[in-house]
C-alpha cells in the first residue's frame, strides 16, 4: 500500500513530531497548522475543535475554505449532533466531488471534545489518499488543539489574577482541605488562610468555596 509514496509518509511522520511538540508546548497556531497539514492540498481544508455539549465551534483553522461553506456545514451538522457523518459527507461532495470530511472522538465518553476536518481529496487516485493520511494525524491534531483551548482558555481566565500562594491554597481547595488542613500544611494560621480564601472567591467572582472548585475543575486548574 505504501509503494512510491514514501514522500507523503514521510511528511505525515514530520507532521506528528510537530504536532507532539506543540501538544506539551501548547503552541497549536496557523503557522504550525499550516506546516503539519503540508501533505494535503492548500485548498478548501478546514480543521475544528467542538464542544460535544454546547456544540460550539472553540478553535478553528481554515486553508482557503469558503466561509459561506463552513457555516452550512456547521449549522447542518449541529442539527444532527455530528452524528450524521454520511450526511455530511454527500453534502462535501455535492459541492466538490474531490471533497471529504472526518470526524475524531466523537463517540468517547472520555472526551469533552470532537475534532472535525474537511478536506479537498485530489489525492484519492494515489497509493495514499489524502484521506488516509490525514486519519494518521487526526489524533494528534486533536490533542494539539485541546492543549491550545485548554492554554487560551487558561491564560483568559479571572485564575491569572491570583498571586502564587492565593494558588497554592486554590490547589488545596480544590483537594477538599479545610481552612485549618490548609494552614496545618502550608504551615500558616487559619486566620491567613481564611483571608487568602476571602480574596481568592472576590477575584474569582465565585459565591463559595463550592463555585470557585467548579470554576478551577471548568478552566483544568490543578
Amino acid at each position: 500500500m505504501f509503494l512510491g509514496c514514501t514522500k507523503e509518509l514521510s511528511s505525515v511522520l514530520k507532521a506528528i513530531e510537530l504536532l507532539k511538540t506543540s501538544i506539551v508546548e501548547r503552541s497549536l497556531d496557523g503557522i504550525v497548522f499550516q506546516e503539519a497539514m503540508s501533505f494535503a492540498e492548500s485548498d478548501e481544508l478546514y480543521l475544528a475543535l467542538i464542544d460535544k455539549s454546547s456544540l460550539e465551534v472553540k478553535t478553528e483553522f481554515l486553508r482557503s475554505f469558503p466561509l459561506d461553506f463552513k457555516e452550512d456545514l456547521l449549522t447542518v451538522a449541529k442539527v444532527k449532533k455530528f452524528k450524521n457523518i454520511n450526511l455530511l459527507k454527500s453534502l462535501c461532495k455535492d459541492r466538490n466531488p474531490l471533497s471529504d470530511i472526518t470526524i475524531y472522538d466523537l463517540d468517547n465518553p472520555n472526551s469533552n471534545f470532537l475534532t472535525l476536518v474537511a478536506f479537498n481529496n485530489k489525492r484519492s487516485n494515489r497509493t495514499a489518499p489524502a484521506s488516509y493520511l490525514i486519519e494518521l494525524v487526526l489524533p494528534y491534531l486533536h490533542k494539539a488543539q485541546i492543549s491550545r483551548y485548554q492554554n487560551d482558555k487558561t491564560s483568559r481566565s479571572p485564575i491569572q489574577s491570583l498571586t502564587n500562594r492565593e494558588k497554592e491554597v486554590l490547589d488545596w481547595i480544590s483537594s477538599g482541605k479545610t481552612n485549618g488542613e490548609i494552614g496545618m500544611i502550608l504551615g500558616i494560621s487559619q486566620y491567613t488562610v481564611k483571608n487568602h480564601v476571602a480574596k481568592i472567591l472576590e477575584k474569582l467572582n465565585a459565591p463559595n468555596r463550592s463555585a470557585a472548585m467548579a470554576l478551577t475543575k471548568e478552566l483544568g486548574f490543578s
